[in-house]
């Protein structure tokens, strides 16, 4: 018994050292290094130069709201009433019925709008007179969302610049919008000073008061340009460079480099000896020299929530 066990043991130790000497002589060249204390190389996190276009945008979501609040009028001094037939908080298209008189008459919609409350006589018990009696309305041919906007982007911003315009939870269909106002008056507040942007926007019918709005306002383009992660670029002001990496030597070399815009994630940038294609490595830490210097010369895409 104890002889079996010996030789087990014997063929075991065999195996080992067996093994191990294939080991030494497949892999030697890579485990000596490590053996000896040697650090590894290990190649640097990097993304491609890449060639395309670039824009810098403010985007921000609001709420859609009426254009205006009115309360209607009568033209003429006096009418009997005949019918009110306009249905509450519901579309009336322009031109459409609001007030029956009793001669036959009728008070018509001037816009699309909403009406949400009136002041009239009941039926045959008195007249309908300009002086006492309106009907309240939300106008709604066009809509408005409103924005705050911090100090910094309001520079980038002007009245009749478009606006793209999402509603709801339809992320296919873009509307289109103009700035119609920009608020002169501030408000201050812990992070800065906002003003409000209203966007107008014409209203196709299928808008509807409430709905939830994502805008985005294009304040700066490039086409046909070099652009890099902002996270590759480092240094500041007219001292900022990348790394460039060769992966067949191993080695990495500073190029110089002039930023432009950025939408916060990608820079556009040139410089003698930076090409498409080039491999520049990434600072693995992230928020760093690198995106402050991007940001120095093409100022991140800011969002901002309407109140």
């Amino acid at each position: 018994m104890k002889s079996t066990v010996g030789k087990a043991l014997v063929i075991v130790l065999l195996l080992a050292v067996v093994g191990g000497m294939a080991a030494w002589l497949l892999f030697g060249d890579d485990i000596a290094p490590s053996l000896a204390g040697e650090p590894q190389s290990t190649p640097p996190a990097t993304m491609p130069v890449l060639r395309g276009s670039l824009e810098r945008t403010v985007t921000g979501v609001g709420e859609v709201k009426p254009l205006a609040t009115e309360k209607l009028k009568p033209a003429d001094s006096w009418h009997w009433l005949e019918s009110f037939d306009a249905p509450l908080n519901k579309r009336v298209a322009a031109g459409d019925t609001l007030v029956t008189y009793a001669n036959g008459e009728t008070w018509t919609a001037p816009y699309d709008l909403v009406v949400t409350s009136s002041s009239l006589p009941e039926k045959n018990k008195g007249a309908v007179t300009k002086d006492d009696h309106f009907i309240e309305v939300q106008r709604i041919d066009d809509v408005s969302i409103v924005l705050p906007v911090s100090e910094t982007d309001l520079a980038s911003l002007a009245e009749g610049q478009t606006v793209k315009v999402k509603l709801g939870a339809d992320e296919e269909r873009v509307y289109d919008g103009v700035i119609s106002n920009i608020n002169e008056v501030g408000t201050y507040g812990a992070t800065g000073s906002k003003f409000t942007v209203t966007v107008r926007v014409p209203n196709d019918g299928s808008i509807k008061l409430g709905m939830s709005a994502n805008l985005s306002i294009t304040v700066a383009e490039a086409s046909d340009v070099l652009t890099v992660p902002v996270s590759a670029v480092n240094g500041a002001g007219d001292d900022k460079f990348v790394n460039v990496y060769d992966a067949e030597t191993g080695e990495t070399a500073p190029v110089p480099v002039t930023t432009g815009i950025t939408d916060g994630i990608t820079v556009e940038v040139s410089g003698e000896g930076l090409r498409e294609g080039d491999s520049v490595v990434l600072n693995e830490a992230g928020g760093g020299d690198g995106d402050m210097a991007a940001a120095a010369d093409g100022v991140a895409a800011v969002s901002v929530v309407a109140s």
